[in-house]
């Protein structure tokens, strides 16, 4: 079983923190390794998308060039998948997208959960909220919530409508604000 840590490299390694704090607690959890330090496998190439494929060892890491994507329309969807580490298999995820939308919003148990690439984020005209259990907890989730710009809360699927936008949020995308009103229900 292998799983993957996509990261952002501007002229440094963004979010490296919490990019090694989640892959050594796949390592432990599933290996019963120690800790590895992303930065000694990772060559500094300005504006790149770095996709680190790993099990208890690094097997492989690759460089992309960065490509912008838009996401406008999206499409609640409900599913009872579990999704705790980041897998370098995505076909369950990948089963869940729609044709004719731009990205999923999956809904567990009534509940908001992500995106199938990101984690979400939702602007009560105050606050910045993000669903309390997220499939993945996501590197930059972790981030902005470390440092105050997010709180976590419980966000059920009717709940939505009464925020005035939310934002997709991964280590790539970083913080990509969307008005409420392109969601499909």
């Amino acid at each position: 079983m292998n799983f993957i840590e996509t990261l952002l490299i501007t002229d440094k390694i963004n979010n490296l923190k919490y990019h090694n704090e989640r892959m050594n607690k796949t390592r432990e959890y599933f290996f019963g390794e120690k800790s590895l330090n992303l930065e000694n496998f990772i060559e500094i190439k300005n504006n790149k998308r770095v996709r680190v494929v790993y099990n208890k060892d690094i097997l492989k890491v690759e460089y992309f060039d960065l490509k912008p994507r838009e996401f406008k329309n999206f499409k609640i969807i409900h599913s009872d998948m579990e999704y705790n580490f980041k897998y370098e298999n995505r076909d369950e995820l990948n089963k869940l997208k729609v044709k004719g939308f731009d990205e999923v919003i999956i809904v567990k148990d009534g509940y908001v959960c992500d995106t199938t690439i990101s984690n979400l984020a939702f602007w009560n005209g105050q606050e910045w909220h993000t669903p309390k259990n997220p499939l993945l907890k996501g590197t930059k989730r972790a981030e902005l919530l470390e440092n105050g710009f997010l709180k976590e809360k419980d966000i059920r699927v009717e709940e939505i409508k009464n925020y005035k936008k939310f934002a997709m949020l991964n280590a790539i995308i970083g913080f990509y604000e969307v008005g409420v009103g392109k969601v499909e229900f």
